[in-house]
């Protein structure tokens, strides 16, 4: 019984990381859900979403108000990952995002954290100190790369390669020593 309310618990949080639809103020002083937001659908060139696909470009901001490009980092192997800080799914994998990041950084490898905290730059920074978050981060409250990946889902993952082509991606959090992972990495290397 308590492994069951342990699984029910477990999606119950992982469905509360999605983005929630923001109610639109109709004339009669109700609201009515907005329509989701449509993206393009990912072209049919070298550019898109899909594993084998460059990845398209990307730009956010850095903690500390410089500007992030995606571009800028093709001599690494990527791993871009989009969060939250109210996201418990989030929380859970940051330990396992800073292990690789430990691990794999002296080979040219980068965790990349990209927020899509609405709270501001402070609350984000504070996070990132109490959670002992050594590897970058950047800041995307409009939820741009979400948009690029065409996901609400609360943390989505990619990895790129050296050229910045999509090698591996999940639409979960990471679990502690992925083998699937950790190969897709040190392939990439």
């Amino acid at each position: 019984m308590r492994k069951l309310v342990l699984l029910f618990t477990f999606i119950l949080v992982l469905a509360s990381c999605r983005k929630h639809e923001k109610p639109v103020a109709q004339g009669d002083g109700t609201t009515a859900p907005q329509p989701p937001v449509k993206s393009a659908p990912a072209a049919q060139t070298a550019t898109g979403i899909e594993i084998g696909a460059v990845m398209p470009d990307y730009s956010a901001t850095w903690l500390d108000g410089s500007k992030f490009e995606l571009a800028t980092t093709r001599d690494k192997v990527v791993l871009l990952n989009l969060w939250a800080t109210w996201c418990g799914p989030c929380r859970y994998e940051i330990p396992e995002l800073q292990r690789l990041h430990a691990k794999f950084q002296a080979k040219g490898f980068e965790v990349i954290g990209v927020s899509v905290d609405e709270s501001g730059v402070e609350s984000v920074k504070q996070f990132v100190a109490e959670q002992k978050m050594t590897y970058p981060v950047v800041l995307d409250p409009e939820g741009k790369l979400g948009a690029i990946l065409q996901t609400s889902v609360l943390p989505t993952t990619v990895l790129l390669d050296r050229s910045g082509k999509i090698i591996w991606k999940r639409y979960s959090a990471i679990m502690p020593n992925d083998a699937e992972l950790a190969e897709a990495i040190e392939k990439a290397l």
